[in-house]
């Protein structure tokens, strides 16, 4: 159903890193991320998280989740795929502490890229298959 998902968040310098791996881990259990330290827009320090997950289980485990939660809710993925029929996602790292999916459209948030299977590689082809696994 998908190639791989691409994650990042930030950790800024009043939260805890490890509270912050724990809510990714549990929206995306097994992720291992890099970790790149930055500057934040005031000069704030802040740990940058990304990377990409490709292992075929834990995508599977990663779908099976993500159809609970988002069965008959098509209608709030349909504007988040690009033309090469990737799915974007943000979801609330305060609520995936919680083991909650919540979509944002906030920036402070777990950000993820779902390269979604579908030939020819297009939007409308990426949603109708999502579409259909959700059905």
């Amino acid at each position: 159903m998908i190639h791989n998902i691409s994650y990042r968040l930030i950790v800024y310098g009043t939260e805890d890193e490890e509270k912050v791996l724990e809510a990714l881990r549990n929206i995306l259990p097994g992720a291992a991320p890099e970790r790149e330290e930055a500057e934040g827009y005031h000069g704030n320090p802040i740990t940058v998280l990304r990377g990409r997950i490709t292992r075929r289980r834990a995508l599977r485990e990663f779908m099976e989740s993500f159809r609970e939660v988002f069965r008959g809710r098509m209608d709030e993925l349909k504007d988040r795929f690009d033309d090469n029929g990737n799915l974007f996602l943000r979801l609330d790292k305060q609520e995936a502490l919680k083991r909650k999916w919540q979509p944002v459209e906030h920036g402070d948030a777990i950000h993820l890229k779902i390269k979604v299977e579908a030939y020819p590689a297009r939007r409308e082809v990426a949603a109708e298959n999502i579409k259909g696994f959700l059905e």
